[in-house]
């Protein structure tokens, strides 16, 4: 007979703990929740942590035991803000990470979703959510660049649709935050409708001055990564939001912000540390959380703190501290095993209560996922790029004659400035042959449908043509001095099915493919950051002066970011929307393919 209970009408409830499975001997325990270094057991089963302390269990048990004596163990890292678009793919960022110990990734949405919409992302979200690590996802509210459908899109029906979705922590960063501070509707909806499911706002309020962070804060959001000073991490804090401090490939900003929380230690529980998603070069450099753990107890950040930074804060600030975050009862089986606190790479990785990695290296492959169901088959475009494409055609000047042209300079990688250059006019079209240090510049339609052309100053003056589909307006971004190369190699990047290409005497000289949504690539992160190199040093030779180019055809048409840029809109001025050249339609030479 079954016990009942003590009324003796209904059936007492079964123990519902597993068997251990594992038992991890003789480590120091953190314990995040107390600070303190404890000798202390674990006991893991079921993917989750059963016990922790001073125990022994019976010699009957089935359970494998480890000893790890002098040993420490902490828990797994989150890494609370990537884009696992960056020219790797989710599994093939997952496989970097969980090697290196991160073992929750919180993923930015937004390319998945515009290649894929709504139903494809979901079943992506659910596709991926039985990897050795845990994906988490943030969820965009606008695009990064004005898109044709994009309030079909980013519609409210489908933006609620998946903030309703268990995978999702949060509202992704908010790039157009100047939309908040003029009383966007649309966005506070959201904004307010995600705090009602208990879902964190993150923003993006690079640039914002103090009152309109006010406003800001006052709509909501309650995060921001985008800090570059001790000043503008303090402005956060102080407006009562948390923060989360970046070390990525584009900007190496986490030791200058790390000494203003050295000195305010009470502000060090609402802070968090990112890698951004750098390029794969540089990941595979530099580490991942790993890596900004060491960067901050080189920095004199107490090393409790250090470990809470990329643990438990980031799973409060997420609300699953039930789930990770630390090792006690009932929290998922994630947890690293440290030669000491002050080697943050650590020698064996349990996720999930497995050990997947030990001294660096995956003890199994991650899975491998059909990529075709959720972005089709190959991409066959269908059409092919000409020459005159890349004209910018001039009315009214005489043969011989010139003309004043509006530039985008890059001041840095991703920053640009509107400036204004002479150039000869000759057949009708402008000549940028006789003028160094300039390119010409196009925003292309996937489809072939429009081009935006422009002239870019402090690029690669010496690239003939270089084309690329890597971008967040989804389009082609297409460099160079001379108009047939910048057509061969958008040619060459539409046969590939997405990708990079370059092209100099009539030939491709650099190549990337990016066949996953001409985005992303599912070759490994190791052959990935040997190409990543590779462009760096082919561009660097031809003249570009700055780091990872890969972020200048990232954010090229992107319209948060001053000052110019270039999009289906044209060459538009950020602040004001304006249209300074504006796109205009083509008719592409069609191929006759499907």
């Amino acid at each position: 007979m079954p016990r009942s209970n003590s009324s003796g009408d209904q059936p007492a409830v079964q123990n519902p703990v597993p068997e251990p499975e594992l038992i991890l001997q003789g480590a120091k325990v953190l314990n995040v929740y107390s600070g303190e270094l404890l000798d202390w057991d674990v006991a893991v089963g079921g993917g989750k942590i059963l016990s922790v302390g001073p125990f022994a269990l019976e010699p009957a048990t089935g359970a494998v035991r480890m000893n790890l004596a002098g040993k420490v163990l902490v828990p797994g890292y989150i890494e609370p803000h990537c884009h696992p678009w960056n020219i790797y793919n989710p599994l093939t960022l997952g496989a970097e990470a969980c090697r290196l110990g991160t073992t929750t990734l919180v993923c930015d949405n937004l390319l998945f979703f515009m290649l894929m919409g709504v139903d494809r992302f979901e079943a992506l979200m659910g596709a991926l959510s039985d990897t050795p690590i845990k994906l988490f996802w943030f969820i965009r509210l606008v695009p990064q660049t004005p898109m044709e459908d994009e309030e079909a899109l980013f519609s409210e029906e489908n933006l609620k649709r998946l903030l309703r979705n268990s995978h999702v922590l949060s509202v992704g960063e908010i790039t157009r935050w100047p939309e908040l501070v003029r009383g966007n509707s649309k966005l506070y909806e959201m904004i307010h409708f995600a705090r009602r499911l208990r879902k964190r706002v993150d923003g993006h309020t690079a640039g914002a001055k103090f009152e309109n962070l006010m406003t800001i804060a006052r709509t909501g959001v309650e995060s921001c990564h985008e800090s570059i000073s001790a000043e503008e991490v303090l402005e956060r804090l102080r407006l009562g939001m948390h923060v989360m401090l970046r070390q990525s490939s584009l900007r190496q900003d986490l030791r200058n912000l790390l000494p203003g929380i050295r000195e305010l230690p009470h502000a060090a529980r609402r802070v968090m540390l990112t890698t951004d998603s750098s390029t794969p070069a540089f990941q595979l450099d530099s580490g991942m959380v790993d890596g900004l753990v060491a960067i901050a107890l080189e920095e004199g950040i107490p090393p409790i703190e250090a470990y809470r930074m990329v643990t438990l804060n980031p799973a409060v600030y997420f609300g699953v501290e039930d789930r990770i975050g630390g090792i006690a009862p009932g929290r998922d089986a994630d947890i690293l095993v440290l030669s000491d606190l002050r080697h943050p790479t650590p020698e064996l990785v349990i996720s999930r209560g497995r050990t997947t990695a030990g001294n660096g290296r995956l003890l199994e492959p991650f899975p491998a996922l059909n990529w075709s169901r959720f972005f089709g088959e190959a991409m066959d475009f269908g059409w092919r790029a000409e020459p005159d494409y890349f004209d910018i055609r001039v009315d009214g000047v005489e043969e011989g004659g010139s003309v004043t042209f509006p530039v985008m300079r890059l001041l840095s990688t991703v920053i640009t400035r509107l400036e204004k250059a002479e150039f000869p006019v000759r057949e009708g079209v402008l000549d940028i042959s006789s003028r160094q240090g300039f390119n010409l510049a196009a925003t292309l339609n996937r489809q072939g449908r429009w081009i935006a052309n422009g002239i870019l100053a402090g690029f690669a003056d010496r690239v003939e043509g270089i084309a690329s589909t890597y971008n967040t307006a989804t389009e082609i971004i297409v460099i160079g001095r001379r108009p047939e190369a910048m057509a061969a190699a958008v040619n060459r990047v539409l046969e590939m099915g997405g990708g990079i290409a370059a092209v100099e005497n009539g030939r491709i000289v650099y190549e990337l493919a990016l066949p996953l949504g001409g985005m992303m690539s599912g070759r490994p992160m190791e052959e990935l950051a040997k190409q990543d190199s590779a462009l760096q040093e082919f561009l660097a030779d031809r003249g570009f002066p700055f780091h990872d180019p890969l972020y200048t055809f990232i954010f090229l048409p992107n319209d948060f970011l001053p000052e110019v840029r270039l999009n289906r809109l044209g060459l538009m001025r950020v602040k004001t929307g304006e249209s300074i050249y504006p796109a205009r339609s083509l008719t592409p030479l069609r191929t006759g393919r499907a």
